[in-house]
């Protein structure tokens, strides 16, 4: 309650505010004979809409925050189900065929790769959020690191049969490694496991105007133009079903999305 010595007004200005009852858009005031009641109402109004606009980011924050939970939830419920029903098969006894045996183990061992990848990546998009995570940056050199993570995939693309072309300058940037080595990865990678047999892939990393410019270009099953507004959200699939069968978890883009932001960038 604001109280001053032009009588009537402090009542009229007071007396609003607290009409509003927590909805501060609804604060208007009328024009004043005194400039000085004039800058205060002004100056009230302003702070009402900052506040709602910040409580309004909240709820939205908070809302992301639950829908990701449950999400994430979700995603780790399916292993887990699979997991037990295997291991509870296996404890039965009622299976006695040696190579189906086999079979359960390594359906278990898989189902819990894709729940560690997960976790992973959770963790890793929760360590990029957080503004005061501590981030070791170094001098890395790129054209190593993108050989490193192209060899690393070669199984991968050998079972898919698809092919990668690598075209890059000899760049050496000051950044976290683990980051650029997350960003190609999932880049790279995913442009193998979206593709066809006999497919290609291209990766051109070129400097542009004091910038590093990564172009990832395949040949594969493409992104539908209605999902491109999409595909950084977290855990948003195009097709559901290939990306379980390929063992994604929804989150590689979002975490591409938060390294290219973390450093001023653009994708």
């Amino acid at each position: 309650i604001i109280s001053l010595r032009f009588p009537g007004f402090s009542v009229d200005i007071s007396g609003k505010m607290l009409q509003v009852k927590g909805d501060y858009t609804e604060l208007h005031f009328d024009r004043y004979q005194y400039p000085e009641i004039n800058v205060i109402a002004e100056t009230i109004t302003n702070m009402s809409q900052n506040v709602k606009e910040y409580l309004s980011q909240i709820e939205k924050e908070k809302q992301i925050r639950q829908e990701f939970f449950s999400n994430a939830s979700h995603e780790l419920k399916t292993p887990i189900t699979s997991i037990q029903g295997y291991a509870e098969l296996l404890e039965s006894g009622l299976i006695q065929d040696e190579s189906m045996k086999m079979d359960f183990a390594r359906r278990i061992k898989k189902e819990a790769a894709n729940m560690t990848g997960l976790i992973n990546d959770i963790l890793m998009i929760s360590r990029l959020e957080a503004k005061d995570a501590q981030v070791v940056l170094s001098d890395v050199r790129i054209s190593p690191l993108l050989e490193e993570i192209a060899e690393s995939l070669k199984p991968a693309a050998a079972q898919s049969q698809v092919f990668i072309h690598i075209d890059c300058q000899p760049l050496c940037i000051k950044a976290n490694v683990q980051q650029m080595k997350e960003l190609l990865t999932n880049l790279v990678g995913n442009a193998v496991k979206y593709n066809h047999p006999g497919g290609q892939v291209w990766v051109t990393i070129r400097e542009q105007d004091g910038q590093m410019v990564i172009r990832v270009r395949d040949n594969g099953v493409g992104i539908p133009e209605e999902s491109l507004d999409r595909i950084f959200e977290r855990f948003y699939r195009v097709d559901k079903g290939r990306s379980r069968k390929q063992g994604g978890t929804g989150l590689g883009l979002s975490i591409v999305k938060h390294i290219v932001n973390f450093y001023h960038g653009s994708i």
